[in-house]
């Protein structure tokens, strides 16, 4: 198929300041006006459970154009983080940022990369599922005694063509007991 536009070919940039646009990069790839699914799955999450005010923790240029809600950047009644650098911590330090967040705002929808969930290999666990997926959630629950965490994410194996760059694919909506 041949786009109705012309072809753009963008100038090398540094990679941190690539990977901010990483979103729009994905959508120039289609003709259409698109949104990433997981996107739109996470904005109807917050409207259709009657959010007032939301806080976006991102490195990516998603949810540049929420309108369907205030958002601030302290006060929210939900923080969403989908900051890839927040996968990257230490087992024990995600689990402390967790609790820093939910000691601020009792509600919070974190999405975390599971190709970076320890990835300095520090953290052992027999005892967790052999299925990743399930075991990064039963870590999370564990770790989080005083919190109810939901696993809102797909099951699905990842080999490249889910767009999982823009908005990481493990999501949990973790709120206070």
């Amino acid at each position: 198929m041949t786009p109705n536009r012309p072809l753009e070919v963008e100038s090398p940039r540094n990679l941190y300041k690539w990977a901010r646009v990483w979103n729009s990069a994905q959508r120039k790839f289609f003709v259409q006006d698109v949104q990433l699914r997981r996107e739109k799955q996470i904005q109807d999450f917050l409207v259709l459970n009657e959010f007032q005010s939301v806080q976006f923790i991102s490195d990516t240029d998603v949810f540049d154009q929420f309108d369907a809600m205030p958002t601030v950047n302290a006060g929210a009644d939900i923080v969403v983080i989908t900051d890839q650098k927040f996968s990257r911590y230490p087992c024990p330090v995600i689990l402390d940022k967790i609790q820093q967040h939910l000691s601020q705002c009792s509600n919070l929808y974190l999405c975390l990369n599971r190709h970076y969930i320890n990835i300095d290999n520090s953290y052992h666990d027999a005892t967790l599922s052999d299925n990743f997926c399930l075991a990064i959630t039963q870590w999370l629950r564990r770790g989080l005694p005083n919190a109810n965490v939901v696993d809102l994410s797909l099951d699905y194996l990842d080999i490249g063509r889910s767009f999982t760059w823009a908005i990481p694919d493990r999501h949990y909506y973790i709120h206070c007991k």
